[in-house]
């Protein structure tokens, strides 16, 4: 496994994708090395939602969930969403989905003027159902209430599938509560878009645990779309879901460690790895049940300094950098 971020250094000089409108990680209250559980730690902004120069823009979004996700979608487009059905995705809505932080979606909103008025047609942001669910976490977490991504699989967006799709979850009083931005506001829904109930959703960990009394739910269980599916890609979403709950919400097609070397074969895994990604799963289990601090049984799980990503199908590998903000990527080696 890799490193933790704090111990990873990254020599050479930064290329393509520039951070420099975020702050510097001393300016965060991201708590990385916490070890208690601090009722804040959901509550404050991390490397990634941070809306570095544009908290008095995200606050426009106003606080309640249903006009939070109006407000996102008003200047977001999905892939695959119904816009994209109607109207096409452009190009410059492809290169949209690499951005990684709040600041810089939020900063190619204002640059199109897409928050300026419903007269403005430039072409929206494009983003993932991660990117929408993070504005909202950064929403939230701007107020003071405690917000995370929630990584899983929903059984509303493909028949026969559940796919793969991230969810803001949100701290309601005494408990979380599952919004899903895309949906959230839409007519004709027949389920409460803003507490998605847990039947219509699963976290990894609990599609992992399923696997284990259905194993032929597996080809059931990824991107329909794309003809992905299978225990690898469940394995890669419990890496990605335990660092969403360390405050690390990664990209759905970013992959390190265990998870970067798992053949499409779960068949011909060592042994090893099963009784790891077992252990993951328990753990995460116990994580993503648990009250607003840091979830103390994967705070040992060491976070990426790099990862294998696949924004256009080929592997990038992406150094992530907490302290100069900013990530170096090149090719991965295959």
């Amino acid at each position: 496994m890799p490193d933790n971020l704090e111990n990873v250094e990254i020599g050479g000089k930064p290329q393509l994708t520039n951070f420099e409108n975020l702050p510097s990680l001393s300016c965060l209250d991201l708590n990385w090395k916490e070890t208690s559980m601090h009722t804040s730690f959901y509550a404050s902004q991390s490397l990634y939602s941070d809306p570095g120069p544009h908290r008095e823009t995200l606050s426009r979004a106003g606080d309640e969930p249903n006009a939070v996700a109006r407000w996102i979608n008003s200047w977001m487009q999905h892939p695959r969403g119904p816009e994209s059905r109607r109207w096409g995705f452009q190009p410059e809505q492809f290169a949209d989905l690499e951005l990684r932080s709040v600041a810089e979606l939020l900063s190619a909103a204002v640059s199109r003027e897409l928050l300026d008025g419903p007269q403005h047609r430039s072409a929206k942001v494009g983003g993932l159902c991660r990117d929408f669910a993070l504005l909202a976490v950064s929403r939230f977490r701007l107020g003071g209430v405690p917000a995370r991504l929630c990584v899983g699989f929903a059984d509303y967006l493909a028949p026969g599938y559940w796919e793969d799709h991230w969810l803001c979850e949100w701290r309601d009083g005494g408990r979380w509560k599952r919004l899903d931005v895309e949906f959230a506001g839409l007519e004709g829904i027949p389920f409460d878009a803003q507490d998605v109930p847990g039947e219509r959703f699963m976290t990894a960990d609990e599609a992992w645990l399923r696997l284990k009394g259905e194993p032929g739910i597996a080809l059931q269980l990824g991107v329909a779309s794309l003809g992905l599916a299978g225990e690898w890609f469940v394995a890669g979403s419990l890496f990605r879901q335990m660092a969403a709950l360390r405050k690390l919400e990664l990209k759905p097609w970013d992959y390190w460690g265990l998870s970067a070397d798992l053949s499409r074969d779960s068949r011909s895994w060592p042994q090893e790895a099963h009784k790891t990604l077992d252990q993951l799963a328990a753990r995460l289990t116990n994580a993503h049940v648990a009250g607003v601090g840091e979830p103390r049984s994967v705070t040992d799980w060491s976070l990426p300094g790099k990862v294998v990503s696949f924004p256009r199908g080929e592997p990038v590998e992406v150094l992530i950098d907490a302290g100069h903000n900013w990530c170096n990527r090149a090719p991965a080696e295959r």
